[in-house]
């Protein structure tokens, strides 16, 4: 997921950087950019999420951590709100899978070009969807074994000090 993301930023990066320079410098902007630069965009934004999924680096509030003192209250209180973002990422695995079929049902292009915009469309189900809801499946199933059956962690993660 790293490569794909360093992948995806070149191009966005480099596109970004041409269109600056021709609008700014020489007045020429290019209409059909930031139609192009969505697809990189898109696909670095949502294996993104993937990633921060995987890593446990994505955005939470760990509020309860510091409440909370009892470590079971605390493991009851993670397992709950893991529990609730799986079922987000449920919700979010469904909407893009309505979204990716009925871009190929319809086959959506950009305005200027008629580039097919499932290139970039496509990585709200195949990264974020998938590979993000597959790791929150697993942080929940994590989660369940350590609170209802004490078990040790499978994995703690990039940010909890695991490689």
């Amino acid at each position: 997921m790293r490569i794909l993301m360093v992948v995806a930023a070149v191009p966005l990066i480099l596109l970004i950087f041409a269109q600056v320079w021709l609008r700014y410098v020489f007045q020429l902007p290019l209409l059909w950019v930031e139609e192009v630069a969505i697809t990189p965009a898109f696909w670095m934004y949502m294996t993104g999420a993937a990633y921060a999924a995987y890593d446990k680096s994505h955005i939470r509030v760990g509020v309860i951590d510091i409440a909370v003192k009892d470590e079971k209250k605390r493991l009851t209180w993670r397992w709950i709100a893991s529990v609730i973002t799986l079922c987000f990422a449920v919700l979010f695995f469904i909407w893009g899978y309505n979204f990716f079929m009925e871009d190929l049902a319809f086959g959506p292009q950009t305005a200027t070009l008629r580039y097919p915009l499932i290139y970039a469309r496509s990585s709200f189900f195949l990264s974020a969807g998938i590979l993000g809801g597959i790791y929150f499946l697993l942080d929940t199933i994590d989660l369940t074994r350590q609170r209802f059956w004490n078990k040790a962690p499978l994995n703690r993660g990039l940010n909890e000090g695991g490689e």
